[in-house]
């Protein structure tokens, strides 16, 4: 059944965005967000909210419609969502973060119904692994021993 989560995280050399950005791909400017930034914009607070995209709330709401699930329901019908970064407390505020969300761990049933971008690849943003299979976020480096 599909599952939505959130995430906050430290952003390291072997981050996705990170690579995204040596390889020129971004958007210009340094990745992710100084948590200091992000506390002073939420007073404080250790949360952060983003905008649920039109895409991800149609994916969940497809989910919900084959599997009957009322969570997945729900997040299809909430325009932001709220993440938690508590579990950064007490980090350097000068750390650069990233945050988002995703939908994922699709049955075949869900994902036979999502609909496909079938558009162009560009092979110049095709970032090859191997990713770390306890975060597909991270690109595991080869190291000196092996």
């Amino acid at each position: 059944m599909a599952r939505f989560y959130t995430f906050a995280e430290v952003l390291t050399p072997e981050h996705i965005q990170w690579e995204m950005h040596a390889r020129g791909l971004g958007c210009g400017r340094e990745p992710g967000l100084v948590l200091q930034e992000v506390l002073d914009r939420n007073g404080g607070r250790y949360e952060t909210t983003m905008p649920v995209s039109d895409s991800t709330r149609e994916q969940a709401r497809i989910c919900a419609q084959v599997s009957g699930d009322e969570e997945v329901a729900r997040i299809a019908g909430l325009s932001e969502v709220t993440i938690s970064l508590e579990h950064l407390r007490g980090l350097d505020p000068s750390t650069r973060i990233v945050c988002g969300y995703g939908l994922g761990d699709f049955t075949d049933a869900e994902r036979g119904r999502l609909p496909r971008d079938e558009g162009p690849v560009d092979p110049a943003t095709i970032i090859e692994g191997p990713f770390d299979p306890a975060n597909p976020r991270r690109i595991l480096r080869a190291t000196a021993d092996g």
